[in-house]
């Protein structure tokens, strides 16, 4: 009897590893080979078109911002929204019209919902997103203890640290919010040596390259500009070197920024030309959405982007930001603003598995609390996904797995119920 219960407790658990183990598909289903198509090159949107498409997302979500038309001055009661939706008990209250201050990150920053540290958890509540360095952001106020700055950046507001940004004058911040020559990373991470530092930018980061000499030469006089405290910072914008051309043979000549105590000043770094980077935006085609999505395939799950990786929604974001294409940084945000291929209302399991099949590659499962991007059906006819996962459960039982995984959507996500049955909709940003 001992024997067969011992049996019947191995059996058990052997079959609970086989499903925890199906829930990741590996082998040759799991490489951008496997689903690129011979006319998946061709290009969907248009340069015009993005544009456009960025405009109307930005219009519908409260989070997102034009940073180039941003005001000189906002509303105590804008503000005042801003602050309540990132900690409504912080009790930081605006009652006077404010004056908006410009900086630029130097290094990779985490912004959060209150102006304190990551306190070590890996789900810590307080973390809103992390920015790249050389990302312009609006700077309205400080905290009590003057260590944080309440910020926009372009796809959301929250708390800087003092030391993650400098402050800069608005014609130098405008060079930042659209610089005229720039390069994408397209790699899943980029590490750039900036004097003793190594900073690590994401996909989809822009480094703004070096302005040729037909564009400026020289060194503007020393600005005074006042901080939201009253200390004054003396921005000087470094004369750029003299040559013709922002590229030297196999290498491309970035500027960044640096903070002086608090003032901005940009150094230039020669960058290798090499698959890492792209001149400007990759083509927006459904195989630059498979080779960029697979580049991620096995990172760490980076919750607001902390452990310097990315959670579900900063995934498919960076996948879509290396082509041009600007999401709101939150699943819900990027579901309610995204161009809506199909609504799951009341719909069966059979219907559902239709509609993800006949849905286009590259396109955006959501359910609530996670997105999932589409590559395609698998040679048996199953539609798979590539997506951040933080956990799933097995036997009852929530296992963490916390990586960029394929999968099918039968595994299951709350309680007994497939993610094929939790879908809400499906969103793509081009489709015929």
């Amino acid at each position: 009897m001992k024997k067969f219960l011992l049996m019947a407790w191995v059996m058990l658990i052997m079959s609970a590893t086989v499903f925890a183990s199906t829930v990741e598909i590996k082998g040759e289903r799991a490489t951008p080979e496997y689903w690129l198509t011979a006319d998946g090159d061709r290009v969907l949107l248009s340069a015009s078109q993005i544009r456009t498409l960025n405009a109307q997302m930005h219009a519908k979500d409260f989070y997102s911002t034009d940073l180039a038309k941003f005001p000189t001055q906002l509303p105590a009661s804008d503000i005042q929204t801003m602050l309540d939706k990132s900690d409504r008990e912080g009790g930081y209250s605006v009652t006077a019209p404010v004056e908006v201050q410009y900086a630029v990150t130097v290094r990779r920053a985490d912004m959060r919902l209150k102006p304190q540290p990551w306190n070590g958890d890996n789900y810590d509540d307080d973390q809103a997103t992390a920015l790249d360095p050389a990302e312009p952001v609006a700077v309205f106020i400080p905290s009590r203890d003057d260590q944080y700055f309440f910020c926009r950046s372009r796809n959301y507001f929250g708390w800087l640290q003092r030391d993650d940004i400098a402050f800069t004058d608005r014609e130098t911040w405008l060079t930042y919010v659209e610089p005229n020559e720039f390069l994408v990373v397209i790699d899943n991470k980029k590490i750039v040596e900036v004097e003793d530092r190594s900073l690590p930018f994401q996909m989809g980061a822009v480094i703004p390259l070096f302005q040729t000499a037909s564009n400026k030469t020289s060194s503007s006089q020393d600005a005074v500009k006042v901080s939201p405290r009253g200390i004054k910072f003396n921005i000087m914008i470094p004369a750029f070197p003299s040559i013709e051309t922002n590229k030297a043979g196999s290498e491309w000549l970035a500027r960044l920024p640096i903070s002086i105590k608090g003032r901005l000043r940009e150094v230039y770094v020669p960058i290798a030309d090499d698959s890492s980077i792209n001149k400007g935006w990759l083509p927006c085609t459904q195989n630059n959405m498979i080779r960029q999505a697979f580049k991620f395939l096995g990172d760490e799950y980076g919750w607001g982007g902390l452990n310097e990786s990315v959670d579900c929604s900063a995934f498919v974001g960076d996948v879509y930001r290396s082509m041009g294409i600007e999401l709101p940084r939150d699943t819900g945000n990027q579901e309610s603003v995204m161009p809506i291929w199909a609504v799951f209302n009341d719909v069966s399991s059979y219907k559902r598995l239709d509609i993800v099949k006949r849905a286009p590659v590259g396109s955006l499962l959501f359910k609530r609390g996670h997105v999932m991007m589409k590559l395609g059906q698998d040679k048996n006819g199953t539609p798979l996904v590539i997506h951040a996962m933080s956990s799933y459960i097995a036997n009852g039982e929530k296992i963490y797995i916390r990586k960029v995984l394929v999968s099918d959507l039968h595994y299951h996500g709350i309680a007994e119920v497939e993610t094929i049955d939790q879908l809400s909709t499906i969103g793509a940003v081009a489709h015929e």
